[in-house]
């Protein structure tokens, strides 16, 4: 393949990369329909010219030094050796894209720095690349051959002409300037950045604009500054916020540190179940869209508990979740996570809590032992016992053939669980995270799978649903023989949402109902249940999974100095209830008034009252939180 000179055989793979991005961006639009549902055909075209400016980014960004090498070098050898270079970094580039969309049906944003946190998980990464995504992983595959075979081919043979002395100098200082302008791509203060990708003030604006690469490269050494308010402001904001008399400020050097008093309340057992993506938008009885009829069993428990229908998951991964339930507080933008470096701060403890307070403590997930680390920070939490899924014996009855692939079902958890339990001194404190709601969606036998199975559909999640539903009834029932149950409370809810409910077949599943706001997305089940200790009920105050920890505590009138971003959702003196989120590159805040979506640049999203106020009590709680971490004073 021979080119005219040097600068059309530049173009040519510069232009290819540019129409293969694009082509990714329509493949994102298409394939989740329910994302971008906000946006009027003129907002997505913005959004789609936006787009073009983040790909020019990213491409220029890590072109440009090969660009300037390939319009400068004579030599046939070298020229082919640096084409090859830069064939790998525009794969990286189109690879990395491309998995943003796949990943984005997980979590529904572009990926960001989580991607290497997720060497920790390389189990579960194998096991979807060889099964229900093996057609991609052949496809990757394939085009990696394909697209090194093709620039092999444009830069081992020299251009017909070589541009070379005056005519040289002019066009390195002019592809100099054009790409300086765009990688810049702003003539304003600062260079773009992702927060600058909002076309339109909609979260759904940004996702269709970036690119998983741009936003790997942008957040990969980034720490966000979060000085939104001066800190004293801040703070006294949020002592105000979290203000009860049931649990006052006692330490001006930790000033969010609250004391509670131990209470003559009888120690009850309890038994936390946090179930993996069991969004409400799905649940039976919890749901605002038509119900489909996939966990009917958990919505009679629901109606014989304290069932809370205005709670919140406080981000968008397992781990976030687990952070919230074992801490009481939602991860920082820009921080490690639990298990990566968090946990260098002087945290308060769930089981540590407990275990200060004389219970036994208990901690297991149905994923492999070291799945998210939860090994380790289960130890860190205060738990005694820990468990993963090679531990768990497998009971579960299988149709031939049939296995898990990465953990174990949730009926071998639960199985383990419940034997577990029988074995531990009272009071006890146990926690199980489950695992066979995450795709890949294996499930142990035909009869859970009343629509067309695939493990990595919408089909294939709602049989995981309806299978995790009948395997919660048979751990319910094998309990409540025991002679603890009676003096036990459980706790059902989720590690995150599931965000999906309305792609095409949720739509025509559900006879096409009207889109919800994205903050539904957040919106998880929480049930309480203990019939000899309190009555059922349905509960519309709003809460998030960081006010388990402080609800647990009031609960069992436990002792002890904590600091969480939540208060127990039994205390009816405290008024200023709020969710605080983290996604990513957003934060967000819900109260009774309404919610906002925050990019620490512009508000991209918002509905309700009082949204500058809302703004204020947002940038207070992410500067407290994340400066008293950051001093050591939490």
């Amino acid at each position: 393949m021979q080119f005219k000179n040097q600068i059309t055989q530049l173009l040519f793979p510069l232009a290819f990369a540019f129409v293969a991005m694009m082509l990714i961006r329509t493949t994102l639009y298409l394939a989740y329909p329910s994302d971008f549902a906000d946006l009027t055909p003129y907002e997505v075209f913005l959004s789609f010219v936006m787009g073009l400016r983040v790909d020019m980014i990213t491409l220029f960004t890590f072109s440009a030094l090969f660009i300037l090498l390939l319009l400068t070098i004579r030599n046939r050898l070298a020229r082919r050796v640096f084409g090859m270079l830069w064939a790998i970094v525009l794969l990286a580039i189109m690879v990395i894209s491309f998995a943003g969309v796949l990943y984005f049906d997980f979590i529904h944003r572009h990926i960001s720095n989580e991607i290497f946190n997720l060497g920790n998980d390389w189990d579960i990464i194998f096991n979807i690349a060889t099964n229900s995504y093996l057609p991609y992983t052949l496809g990757a595959a394939l085009f990696t051959f394909a697209f090194l075979y093709l620039m092999d081919t444009i830069f081992k043979e020299m251009p017909q002409t070589f541009i070379a002395g005056k005519k040289l100098a002019v066009t390195l200082v002019a592809a100099l300037l054009i790409l300086f302008i765009g990688i810049r791509n702003s003539f304003q203060g600062k260079s773009f950045g992702s927060s600058d990708a909002y076309a339109v003030s909609k979260v759904s604006s940004g996702n269709l604009a970036l690119n998983g690469f741009f936003t790997v490269y942008r957040t990969a050494k980034s720490k966000q500054k979060h000085d939104l308010l001066p800190l004293d402001e801040a703070v006294s904001r949020v002592q105000d916020l979290l203000y009860t008399p049931h649990a006052p400020f006692t330490d001006a050097k930790y000033p969010l540190m609250r004391s509670y008093q131990a209470k003559e309340t009888p120690k009850y057992n309890v038994v936390i179940v946090l179930l993996e993506s069991w969004g409400a938008e799905h649940i039976d009885g919890f749901t605002k869209y038509p119900e489909l009829g996939i966990t009917p069993y958990f919505k009679e428990l629901s109606s014989r508990s304290l069932k809370f229908t205005n709670f919140y998951a406080n981000g968008f991964r397992s781990i976030f979740g687990i952070t919230s339930m074992f801490t009481g507080i939602t991860l920082p933008s820009g921080f490690e996570y639990l298990g990566k470096g968090l946990e260098l701060s002087n945290l308060s403890y769930l089981g540590q809590v407990a275990k200060q307070n004389g219970y036994s403590t208990i901690s297991m997930q149905g994923g492999n032992r070291r799945s998210y680390r939860i090994d380790a920070v289960s130890r860190l939490a205060g738990f005694d016992e820990y468990y993963g899924a090679e531990d768990m014996p497998e009971v579960e009855t299988t149709d031939g053939g049939r296995y898990a692939h990465t953990g174990t079902f949730d009926y071998n958890l639960f199985h383990f669980y419940h034997q577990k339990l029988n074995t531990m001194q009272e009071p006890f404190l146990g926690f199980a995270f489950s695992s066979t709601n995450h795709s890949d969606f294996h499930v142990p036998r035909a009869e859970f799978e009343r629509y067309p199975h695939g493990l990595n559909d919408y089909y294939g999640a709602l049989n995981a649903y309806i299978y995790v539903d009948n395997a919660i009834e048979r751990f319910m029932k094998g309990v409540e023989k025991e002679p603890w149950f009676d003096r036990t409370i459980f706790i059902f809810t989720a590690d995150h949402g599931s965000g999906d409910a309305l792609n095409p077949i949720g739509k025509e599943l559900r006879g096409n109902p009207p889109h919800l706001d994205s903050i539904e997305h957040y919106r998880i089940p929480l049930v309480i249940y203990a019939p000899k200790i309190f009555q059922p009920k349905e509960v519309s105050t709003l809460g998030s999974q960081n006010d388990i920890f402080p609800t647990i505590i009031d609960m069992l009138g436990f002792k002890g100095d904590v600091t969480t971003l939540g208060n127990s959702l039994f205390d009816e003196s405290f008024q200023k209830r709020f969710v605080y989120l983290f996604a990513g590159n957003l934060i967000g805040l819900k109260t009774q008034n309404g919610y906002l979506m925050y990019n620490f640049k512009d508000i991209v999203e918002h509905k309700g009252e009082d949204i500058n106020e809302m703004k204020r009590l947002l940038f207070a709680i992410d500067t407290a939180e994340a400066q008293l971490l950051e001093k050591n004073r939490w």
